[in-house]
């Protein structure tokens, strides 16, 4: 039972998430053979003011980010 999760920043809309779920899925199956009932896609939402890349926060009122 594969399981990929993905975690990006927060923004995306469900078509694009959906579009991404199912070529990840057909990727998967293509390579491995599983059966796509068998696989599943996670999407982590996150704030740009709650990652942080090289010390440095993406988001937030510092990096001229969202607030």
């Amino acid at each position: 039972m594969p399981v990929v999760r993905i975690s990006w920043f927060e923004g995306k809309d469900h078509g694009q998430k959906e579009k991404v779920a199912a070529e990840i899925t057909e990727s998967i199956v293509r390579n491995t053979d599983t059966d796509p009932k068998y696989i599943y896609v996670i999407f982590d939402d996150i704030k740009a003011s709650d990652w942080a890349g090289a010390g440095k926060l993406f988001g937030g009122p510092a990096s001229g980010g969202e607030a």
